[in-house]
């Protein structure tokens, strides 16, 4: 039995090495400026990084410039969790922009748009801002992350 225990551990070892992409996965750094990036809302770029079986988009980059302003968008729409990747995101809610409303999320904050929420509107007022957008169409939140919803 120890002997065939020492065979199947030889040939897995001498498997890992003929097929070193199946034995051990790398992680990838993905280079954002080789994305393929498609003008939104007139003035952001967006990024997709994956899709569901259909193509919609699940997981997304936003690049919003310094100085612009995404206008009232997003009535509807599925769960979505935005993470501040880098710069100051100016963000507002509802369909009239009210710049003394706005709240400033650094990078790090998350941000969680209820599915079927209200419009809600984004500006790059300090430094240009990359934000991660992902889409849960299925899922849901945890319930610590949902207990801290408020309507």
């Amino acid at each position: 039995m120890k002997n065939r225990a020492v065979r199947l551990a030889s040939l897995a070892a001498l498997a890992s090495l003929a097929l070193p992409g199946l034995a051990m996965a790398d992680s990838t750094r993905l280079q954002l400026d080789k994305l393929r990036y498609e003008t939104v809302y007139d003035v952001a770029q967006q990024a997709v990084l994956a899709i569901d079986k259909d193509g919609r988009p699940l997981t997304a980059l936003l690049r919003i410039a310094k100085g612009q302003f995404v206008p009232p968008h997003g009535a509807g729409g599925p769960l979505r969790v935005l993470t501040i990747v880098s710069g100051t995101l100016s963000w507002g809610d509802g369909h009239t922009v009210d710049e003394a409303a706005e709240r400033s999320f650094g990078p790090g904050s998350v941000i969680v748009l209820p599915a079927g929420g209200g419009e809600h509107w984004a500006a790059a007022r300090h430094d240009d801002v990359l934000l991660q957008i992902v889409v849960l169409r299925e899922g849901k939140l945890a319930p610590e992350a949902a207990a801290q919803l408020t309507r």
